[in-house]
């Protein structure tokens, strides 16, 4: 049984990787691409599997037990993701579905990556985490005769008694470049839409892990540094297929840095091209990797729609300290090229790194506006537990609090140089009141910002009114 935890206290998380951000955040819960995978892994081995997401239709587990006990399914095997902020609701709502069926219960994601022990310590009804990848576990898990030869999976930090086991290994995808096609065919795919399109989309997984260093990611203790690349014959095939046995034409190019290598990614282009594939993609870049303007035109032609790109700051210093090593001049050209070949740019800002003081957001909320990305989000730093940002908040003595419920973009749990959770969150909101009720972008986003009433608009009004209104923050608690 692998299952998207439901929503937390009303709110709909993504549970994806490394993302483990609210709904609001960027207007659309990712499809659970890795339960889809695995969903189609277990099969390929010959294991009855079923596949919910609850958090996509607004069900609970009770719904889900009523749904089970009608079909005459009885799991022997419960998997479900979940995130730094979510661990504490995922793991009360998966423990009915333990209690019902008496199934032993795991989970992945970044939390289990990064701090499994902790992790395992708040989540007492949980056998077992993931540590890394969690493919090669899962089926390895799945295929045993009993627990108790639970020890044979080495990237497994599981319980034995009261005793918690660490891991021996950090899992790692060996089949990811064979990787079969996720079986979005055990889901419902209309859910998952994306704001300003109104369209549904599906996740295609182009690449694995990530040489750079940012300090704030999660993203490398998860994947691993090393960049792995599937072909670019592999992953138009899978489109499609989604396509022909879907009807989606809206595709999530998934990587880190999906146009990290610019030849291979030249060729997935080349491939939609070729194929004359009608479809639309949007995926995370860096701006350093568009600096050709013949590859940006190239991304264009091939259906790119939009590219997000980490901008985080105004200071070169401030993203050496972030360990991200990027400069102004290449976000300038890449935001350029974006224009002139007519793909959207979404920019993200982070406010309140440490070392920053109130001025300092000041001057990225000026940057931002100089800059005109088509879209921009701000966030406050999160020190994700396990990240060096992390390390260093607690050596520094900056951290204010341990609790992984506000572990996500809703808060900001850092404290110094004349910053706090009021001082950062209100220049958030000042942020957003200042870049996007501009006259000058009004008037050219008019039609974006209607689509985006029409197609989402609980997420509109979530973001407005705490824009507008400095709306309070609701709690994502059980």
């Amino acid at each position: 049984m692998l299952v998207n935890p439901p929503l937390v206290g009303g709110i709909a998380f993504t549970r994806q990787g490394r993302c483990q951000e609210r709904e609001e955040v960027l207007g659309t819960t990712k499809p659970p691409y890795t339960l889809a995978l695995l969903a189609a892994l277990l099969r390929q081995r010959g294991h009855e599997v079923r596949l919910v997401d609850l958090t996509a239709s607004r069900q609970g587990v009770d719904t889900l037990i009523t749904r089970l006990d009608a079909e005459g399914f009885a799991p022997t095997l419960i998997l479900f993701p979940s995130t730094t902020p979510t661990l504490a609701a995922d793991v009360a709502a998966m423990a009915a579905l333990k209690a019902r069926y008496g199934a032993p219960l795991f989970c992945f994601g970044p939390h289990a990556s990064t701090m499994p022990a902790e992790s395992m310590a708040r989540a007492a009804v949980v056998d077992g985490m993931f540590v890394g990848e969690p493919e090669d576990a899962a089926v390895e898990l799945a295929a045993l005769s009993s627990l108790n030869e639970i020890g044979n999976v080495a990237s497994l930090t599981y319980r034995r008694g009261g005793e918690v086991i660490p891991h021996r290994a950090h899992g790692s995808f060996t089949g990811f470049l064979e990787a079969p096609i996720p079986a979005w065919d055990l889901l419902d795919v209309s859910p998952y839409t994306l704001p300003l399109e109104g369209r549904s989309y599906v996740i295609v997984e182009t690449s694995r892990g990530c040489p750079y260093t940012c300090d704030f990611c999660v993203a490398p203790i998860h994947q691993g540094h090393k960049f792995r690349e599937r072909s670019a014959a592999a992953i138009v095939d899978e489109m499609a297929h989604v396509v022909r046995h879907q009807g989606v034409r809206f595709f999530y190019l998934w990587g880190d840095t999906v146009t990290l290598n610019v030849k291979s990614f030249s060729a997935i282009c080349e491939e939609i091209i070729s194929r004359r594939l009608d479809v639309q993609w949007f995926g995370n870049a860096r701006a350093d990797n568009l600096q050709d303007p013949v590859f940006v035109d190239r991304l264009k032609r091939s259906g790119c729609w939009m590219l997000a790109l980490g901008i985080e700051t105004e200071s070169d210093t401030t993203r050496k300290d972030m360990m991200k090593r990027l400069e102004s001049e290449k976000i300038r050209l890449a935001l350029v090229n974006m224009r002139a070949s007519g793909v959207k740019s979404f920019g993200f800002f982070i406010l309140g790194y440490p070392g920053e003081d109130a001025q300092a957001l000041d001057r990225t909320i000026e940057y931002a506006i100089e800059l005109d990305p088509d879209f921009a989000n701000f966030y406050p730093a999160v020190p994700y537990p396990g990240t060096e940002l992390y390390n260093k908040a607690k050596r520094d003595g900056l951290l204010v609090s341990e609790d992984w419920t506000k572990m996500e973009y809703s808060y900001y749990l850092l404290k110094g140089n004349g910053l706090d959770e009021q001082v950062v969150m209100d220049a958030i909101n000042r942020a957003k009141r200042r870049f996007f009720l501009r006259p000058r972008y009004l008037v050219r986003h008019a039609g974006d910002v209607f689509k985006l009433a029409v197609t989402k608009f609980p997420v509109a009004w979530q973001i407005g009114s705490r824009m507008l209104f400095g709306r309070r923050v609701v709690d994502a608690r059980p």
